[in-house]
């Protein structure tokens, strides 16, 4: 650009720019392209062989019948040649090459003119179709048979066992149990666990946790325990005993609920069958046992650990025997029937027990009446309560056992307990009902210091 006057010009194109302005513009070299790498001669075969095994069954058909040729054919081949007995003429070994691939590949094997051989190929076929067809029934039938076993949803043929409903963390607890409570040794005893898991899943947790079963059979099954069918494969029916394990969350005790209508209308009213049950919220025991009916135990858990660590609390010790008489290693609670105890009274009772000691009265109604007076005196199908180390050790002799009468004494009179001090660190559920049992059984004066983050 330059200026004239009050206009500006535009100067010429080529004009000089400094040094090297003749100099002709050059462009960059272009950069070579980077090639693609080229695959081995493997790599693409195998590529080919993956992609013709993608287009479906005729793919895979025709693979197996050329693999099949490619092998049988070079080794009949081989057998003829090498047969001293096998015939001179090219077209002769070429029929006993083709006879002997056929019986191999059970294709017929005839020769003669191409009708009889195509004739023969087809009856091959139709008879290897069958065949094929057959065996894959067979199997997918035994394999649809096992995978429902394998899911647990078969259903158990059996008598007199037991029936445990529910999954939680008490479950190797009570399996294990269970296993001990084991009395006759010569019948196998039967545990069926239903539970909304998997089977595998069951199985492997009962494995890991709980004791060895020995001749007890622990069988699991897959379902939700207040489906009706679900609870038709556990066969509680013919069981001698069901128990409804409550879940790990006091929220699902409606599901107790609703496990125990189902229990109800499978057993019917005529029923035999002993059903024991536990809720963690007292808010659903009324319902539970509502729906259990008259003969079903419900426990309230929440409770019953309230008032045992109140009890183990304030007696050092007492744990140990809590522990002795609750589980089956030892000596135990045990019910005593025998037509001879209507009509006699508890003394005489206790005093015919050799190898138990008689603690109580277990009613028809399911109450019990613990260290009931000595005259009290038995009814129609109440049972004996006792502490043995066994079944086989509650019996009733013929003859009193003899005892010592000054032995029997009553306690002496309670004397007035000074006050107490409690500690209880942390807070959960049951902190209110452990504060409740304290209030209720610590004497007057006492004081709860309580530590909670």
């Amino acid at each position: 650009m330059r200026k004239e006057g009050n206009k500006v010009v535009p100067g010429p194109r080529n004009a000089a720019r400094g040094p090297g302005a003749d100099r002709p513009a050059t462009t960059p070299a272009a950069r070579p392209r980077t090639p693609y790498p080229v695959p081995s001669a493997e790599a693409r075969l195998r590529y080919w062989f993956d992609t013709t095994l993608a287009r479906g069954i005729p793919a895979l058909c025709g693979w197996l019948a050329l693999g099949c040729l490619a092998l049988v054919v070079p080794v009949s081949a081989l057998l003829v040649w090498t047969d001293r007995t096998a015939p001179a003429t090219l077209g002769a070994r070429i029929a006993a090459v083709w006879r002997s691939t056929g019986q191999t590949m059970r294709l017929g094997g005839e020769v003669g003119p191409p009708l009889r051989i195509v004739l023969s190929v087809l009856l091959a076929l139709i008879a290897l179709l069958y065949v094929s067809t057959l065996v894959s029934l067979i199997t997918t039938g035994l394999t649809d048979r096992l995978m429902a076993l394998d899911r647990g949803r078969a259903t158990i043929l059996e008598r007199g066992h037991t029936v445990v409903l529910g999954w939680s963390e008490q479950i190797p607890t009570v399996v294990s149990e269970l296993v001990a409570a084991r009395t006759d040794r010569r019948r196998r005893r039967v545990i069926a666990v239903l539970a909304d898991r998997e089977k595998s899943a069951m199985e492997e947790d009962l494995h890991t946790t709980a004791r060895a079963t020995g001749r007890t059979r622990v069988l699991c099954r897959t379902g939700r325990p207040a489906d009706p069918v679900a609870l038709a494969r556990v066969s509680p029916d013919t069981a001698d005993c069901v128990l409804v394990l409550p879940r790990d969350d006091p929220r699902d005790d409606a599901e107790t609920v609703k496990t125990l209508l189902s229990l109800s209308a499978a057993l019917g009213k005529d029923r035999r069958v002993r059903v024991v049950a536990a809720v963690r919220d007292d808010r659903h025991l009324a319902a539970a046992r509502l729906a259990g009916g008259p003969r079903a135990t419900v426990l309230d858990v929440d409770d019953i650990s309230a008032r045992l660590v109140v009890d183990c609390a304030r007696q050092p010790g007492l744990s140990l025997v809590h522990q002795e008489l609750l589980d089956f290693a030892g000596h135990e609670f045990h019910t005593l029937r025998d037509p001879r105890l209507p009509g006699l009274t508890f003394e005489e009772a206790a005093g015919a027990c050799p190898e138990s000691i008689a603690v109580g009265i277990a009613h028809d109604d399911g109450t019990v009446t613990l260290n009931p007076p000595l005259s009290a005196r038995f009814r129609e199908d109440d049972s004996l309560l006792v502490i043995a180390r066994d079944e086989h050790s509650t019996r009733l002799s013929d003859l009193p056992v003899p005892h010592d009468p000054r032995a029997l004494t009553h306690a002496p009179s309670p004397t007035p307990a000074p006050a107490e001090r409690v500690l209880l660190l942390g807070w959960n559920r049951r902190a209110p009902r452990i504060v409740d049992q304290l209030s209720r059984r610590t004497p007057p004066g006492s004081t709860l210091d309580v530590v909670a983050g």
